[in-house]
């Protein structure tokens, strides 16, 4: 097996393994901010492994559409987790699958797949999910794919590599307004997509603001957990996406050295180390939304970028 291979295998390693201990780092500093004990790092891992040896319930009004939907959208975040730079800034064997904009569609595929679940039981908080996530996600797929353009016009490219290297040879790009607005849209963005607050309290199963979870409401066992093992990768994916093409480009391996690969696995931690902490901030400095403002919050993304890239243009001429 060739070198650029093995980290292929290895970068998809990486998401699928440190993608819940990601989730649970998150939880446990929400935790103590609050001045709560909270739950042990390795939460995740142990809810993965009760979930994987439990038997699942499957409602008499499920089709197939809710038994492969699982392996559906665990298939997309993995599918993902090969075009984007995670670990090394040279382009994998497969990263020619698709660019950052095919990977927006890789995503919403899986949210629209999650979605599909949520009605295919007729049960009502699986509908009310869907529901509030497909309006959600009208509005926050146009902005992801607006803030993309944003860097594509610093990079001159939509191909994430490309857009590493871009950034990364020229630091000064990282100041230019264009990337400022459009890295502030993605964050944004990122909270929208991870059902985090100001959008979604995570963790909380009650009815007035639950979105995310109440589409996955109807799922139990192995099922349940490729579903909440995969919305972890998908935070872990955006998370290093944001950090590695829009603030930290650097302490990337490349594709033909195993040995600077690894050591871009701690380096990575690091820089995630840093978003989380943003996240954990928001998570406990902000309050939830009304749902209704839900669309104040994804307009300003969408207009964030937008005028990203109108001020391109300004400065260029």
């Amino acid at each position: 097996m060739s070198v650029p291979v093995l980290i292929q295998v290895l970068q998809s390693l990486v998401v699928i393994a440190a993608a819940p201990l990601y989730a649970g780092v998150l939880a446990r500093a929400e935790a103590v901010i609050a001045s709560k004990r909270g739950p042990s790092v390795l939460q995740p891992y142990r809810d993965l492994g009760k979930l994987l040896r439990k038997g699942s319930a499957i409602s008499d009004q499920a089709s197939w559409v809710f038994r492969i939907t699982p392996f559906v959208t665990f298939g997309c975040y993995l599918t993902v987790s090969v075009i984007v730079p995670v670990i090394t800034n040279s382009p994998l064997p497969l990263a020619f699958l698709a660019d950052l904009i095919g990977g927006a569609f890789v995503l919403a595929l899986a949210g629209f797949m999650t979605s599909l679940a949520g009605l295919d039981t007729a049960s009502p908080y699986g509908g009310l999910g869907a529901s509030r996530a497909s309006w959600i996600g009208s509005m926050a797929e146009p902005a992801l794919i607006l803030v993309f353009f944003t860097v594509g016009v610093v990079s001159a490219s939509d191909n994430p590599y490309l857009m590493n290297h871009a950034i990364a040879a020229s630091p000064y790009a990282l100041v230019l307004p264009t990337h400022l607005l459009g890295l502030l849209a993605f964050f944004m963005i990122v909270l929208v997509e991870n059902g985090r607050i100001p959008i979604e309290s995570p963790g909380v199963s009650t009815e007035i603001s639950m979105i995310e979870e109440g589409r996955v409401l109807e799922y139990s066992g192995r099922e349940y957990a490729l579903m909440k093992w995969g919305s972890w990768m998908k935070l872990f994916l955006l998370s290093s996406i944001f950090m590695n093409v829009f603030v930290i480009p650097w302490g990337l391996g490349t594709s033909g050295d195993l040995a600077s690969a690894l050591l871009a696995i701690p380096v990575l931690l690091g820089k995630l180390a840093v978003c989380g902490l943003a996240i954990v901030v928001i998570d406990t400095s902000f309050a939830k939304l009304r749902f209704f403002r839900i669309a104040e919050f994804l307009g300003a993304a969408f207009l964030l970028a937008l005028v990203g890239i109108a001020t391109s243009y300004v400065i260029g001429a």
